[in-house]
C-alpha cells in the first residue's frame, strides 16, 4: 500500500517569497529618468519629416494588343494623388453590382500618381531623385518597385538603351556626385559596416595580388565557358 502524503504539508521553495524587500524611506526621485517622447512618437512629426514612407503609382499605357481589344478604362486618374478603379465590364462581379447597386467603383490615394504619358526622366525626377540626394547627404533610403506581372516594373526600373530607367539614372547621379573626389590610392579598406583601416605598403601589395588572382580566375572561367560553347556548336 502506497503511503498517502499530506499535500498541505509539502513546502515548495519560492524565490519570490524568499526575497526580503528593503523598506522604502521616502519617495524615489526619478526626475533624471523622465523624458518627453511626444515629439519623437508624434504622428504629425513623422508625417512632416522626410522619414515617412511615400507610395507612388505609375499607370502604364495600353499595349497594341490591349488597344485592339478595346480598353476597359478600368483605371481613371482623378488628380495628382488619387485614382478611380472600375471593374471590367464583362466581369461577373461588375454585372452583379450593376444589377444590385449600380457600377462599383473604388478610390485609392497615393503620395503621387503618374499617368501613361509620364516620361522616364519625369518619373525619376518626381520619385527617386530626392531620395538619392538624401542618401548622398548621409541618410538611409530604400526604393523598390512592386506590381503584378506585365505591370511595367522592368521598364520603370531598368528601361531600355534609348530610354533608361530609374536604376541607371540613379547610378549616373551617384557617379557624377563623386567625380573629382575619388581617392587615388588603394591604402584604405572597409572594416565591417561603418569603419575602415589604413593598409601598410605590404598589405597593399597583398590586396593587389588577391585582386589580380581573382580577375585572372574569372578570365579563365570565361574562356573555359566560351570554349565549351564553341565546341557544342
Amino acid at each position: 500500500m502506497e503511503p498517502v502524503l499530506d499535500k498541505a504539508t509539502i513546502i515548495r521553495p519560492s524565490y519570490i517569497a524568499s526575497i526580503e524587500l528593503s523598506p522604502r524611506n521616502g519617495p524615489v526621485n526619478v526626475e533624471d529618468l523622465k523624458a518627453d517622447l511626444s515629439d519623437e512618437f508624434s504622428l504629425r512629426n513623422s508625417l512632416d519629416s522626410k522619414e515617412h514612407i511615400q507610395v507612388c503609382l505609375r499607370v502604364r499605357p495600353f499595349t497594341a494588343t490591349e488597344k485592339e481589344n478595346e480598353s476597359q478604362d478600368c483605371v481613371s486618374i482623378q488628380d495628382s494623388t488619387s485614382i478611380i478603379l472600375k471593374g471590367p465590364k464583362n466581369s461577373m462581379i461588375c454585372r452583379l453590382s450593376e444589377k444590385n447597386v449600380g457600377q462599383m467603383v473604388q478610390k485609392f490615394t497615393f503620395s503621387r500618381v503618374f499617368g501613361p504619358e509620364t516620361t522616364q526622366e519625369e518619373f525619376f525626377d518626381g520619385t527617386v531623385k530626392q531620395p538619392v540626394q538624401d542618401f548622398l547627404e548621409g541618410h538611409n533610403r530604400l526604393i523598390f518597385t512592386y506590381g503584378v506581372t506585365n505591370a511595367g516594373k522592368t521598364y520603370t526600373f531598368q528601361g531600355t538603351e534609348a530610354d533608361i530607367g530609374i536604376l541607371p539614372r540613379t547610378m549616373d547621379m551617384l557617379f557624377k556626385s563623386i567625380h573629382g573626389k575619388l581617392y587615388p590610392d588603394m591604402d584604405f579598406k572597409p572594416l565591417r559596416c561603418r569603419d575602415y583601416i589604413r593598409l601598410t605598403k605590404e598589405q597593399v601589395r597583398e590586396e593587389i595580388a588577391v585582386k589580380n588572382s581573382i580577375l585572372r580566375l574569372m578570365k579563365e572561367v570565361c574562356w573555359d565557358y566560351l570554349e565549351r560553347v564553341a565546341l557544342s556548336l
